[in-house]
């Protein structure tokens, strides 16, 4: 049956009634939004506190979400070419523990994206004029610019941020060209003000060494709070003819999931505005059967475009011969389930990523999500392991991935990273003004913890934005052995102009 999304809500306030809508959806039945421009407001979301890997969810557990999908099956949300405008620092859309359902057919874009970005309109030796996109509101106080954006009901902010507070690093886009810098608008000005609604001047003792026409864009990246789209314990999820023009606090993050298609999808900016990502656009994190992610386009993230990997956790103690303690131990990771009864897992050692020979079987688990801990009974007997010295690695949540028919462009970091043992493809794709390596594969022991070796992938039929563009780097505490990954073949690609 379909339900249109209309005979609950109108589109300029559309929150409460899709929440009411998604309430009533049985399964099998169909909800849609006829065309048109759809709000959600912070202030009728919902509230959950839960966790996603790769944030900081340890720091900032509440989470608010504009649409939000739990323990549903057989169901479709069809857009219509609608656009979802998101007002606030929240999570655009959420799935829990469904099944089989289909996303198709709109945009999702922010009202006042929370990456801040300033465009260089006029410099001199020690003065700069910027011009502020106009949604970005701001104002200046004891010579600090503040970005906020304000609910239009209770006229209280839902965030506010400082210039450069949080901020490991800025980003420049410099048309195509898009690179992180230490450089900043604000933190060396001697004096900041305001010289028209959209326009600051800042003087300084020497300019800082922006281009005329630089975007130079800020966000609190040492706080991501949220994420822009989220999937979690999800299965059967077809994502198709979706356009996202920004995501705040981190991603399009799916975590423990198994069988996502993403086709078509475009990752590109709002009119006005130059970033579509606080950081990442697709991050695939402890998911297995399949990913695949075809006729795609990223552009301007401010992080990879995509990014697949599983999980090392570390040992943390042996509690008895079948039981071990481990540990998330990056402090963005973590905060889910990572292992279920009958799941496989291997272990490998920390000092050069060397595997054991055997693979280890989940009996049952004792989790403690919010200190980022798990206690696992395998089936058998551990070998001696001493702690901190070894990792573990669920390996049935290893993703078969095919990336094709894509487009990646000006994107700061790394297009592709992927760490996964199932028989792998990425062909077909093209990239440009990528700033590190197109392809990235790591499989990380000693920092961000993110596994694990590639043992069957295929490079094929590309056009790279530079050579060695395909970067093996895999991390240990010592020198890793030769063969962390293998059977990699690189064939048939061509490097662009």
């Amino acid at each position: 049956m379909n339900i249109n999304v209309t005979d609950y809500c109108a589109s300029r306030n559309a929150s409460i009634g899709v929440i009411e809508a998604l309430r009533n959806i049985e399964n099998g039945d169909t909800l849609v939004f006829p065309t048109g421009e759809y709000h959600f407001y912070k202030d009728f979301s919902i509230h959950k506190v839960c966790h996603m890997t790769n944030t900081d969810s340890s720091k900032s557990p509440d989470k608010y979400f504009a649409i939000e999908i739990d323990d549903k099956k057989d169901i479709i949300i069809d857009g219509c070419n609608s656009t979802f405008v998101i007002h606030g620092d929240m999570c655009a859309f959420a799935m829990f523990n469904c099944d089989n359902i289909k996303l198709k057919n709109f945009t999702v874009r922010y009202n006042s994206p929370t990456n801040f970005e300033m465009k260089v309109i006029k410099k001199s030796l020690n003065k700069i004029t910027y011009k502020i996109p106009p949604k970005s509101l701001f104002y200046i106080e004891n010579n600090k610019l503040v970005f906020f954006e304000q609910s239009p009901f209770t006229k209280k902010n839902y965030y506010t941020y400082k210039a450069n507070e949080e901020c490991t690093c800025n980003v420049i886009h410099r048309g195509n060209s898009v690179f992180r810098t230490l450089l900043s608008p604000t933190k060396t000005a001697k004096k900041i003000k305001r010289t028209d609604i959209d326009k600051v001047e800042c003087s300084y003792l020497i300019s800082p060494r922006f281009k005329l026409d630089d975007v130079v864009a800020m966000s609190r990246n040492t706080l991501r709070d949220n994420c822009g789209l989220f999937f979690d314990r999800c299965s059967n999820i077809d994502c198709q003819n979706i356009t996202v023009n920004y995501m705040h606090g981190f991603g399009w993050l799916s975590q423990m999931c198994e069988n996502l298609n993403f086709d078509n999808v475009s990752f590109t900016p709002a009119e006005n505005y130059n970033v579509s990502s606080f950081a990442d656009c697709i991050h695939i994190c402890g998911c297995k059967g399949y990913v695949n992610i075809t006729n795609s386009h990223f552009e301007h993230s401010h992080d990879d475009a995509i990014n697949v990997h599983g999980a090392f956790l570390r040992l943390k103690k042996i509690i008895d011969t079948n039981t071990a303690e481990l540990e998330f131990v990056h402090h963005q990771q973590g905060g889910y389930k990572a292992f279920f009864a009958g799941d496989e897992v291997k272990i490998y050692r920390r000092s050069d990523l060397s595997e054991l020979k055997d693979i280890y079987t989940v009996e049952s688990t004792d989790d403690d999500i919010d200190n980022k801990t798990v206690k696992v009974k395998f089936k058998e007997a551990l070998p001696p392991l001493r702690p901190n010295q070894f990792v573990f690695e669920n390996i049935t949540y290893n993703p078969e991935l095919t990336i094709s028919g894509c487009t990646f462009n000006a994107i700061p970091t790394r297009a592709i990273l992927c760490t996964t043992d199932r028989p792998s493809k990425i062909f077909d794709n093209k990239f440009k003004n990528i700033n590190m390596p197109d392809i990235y594969i790591s499989c990380d022991c000693n920092h961000w913890y993110e596994s694990g070796p590639c043992r069957n992938l295929e490079i094929f039929n590309n056009i790279f934005s530079k050579k060695d563009s395909v970067k093996i780097e895999p991390i240990s505490v010592n020198k890793p052995v030769k063969d962390v990954h293998r059977n990699i073949k690189i064939y048939d690609n061509k490097i662009g102009e």
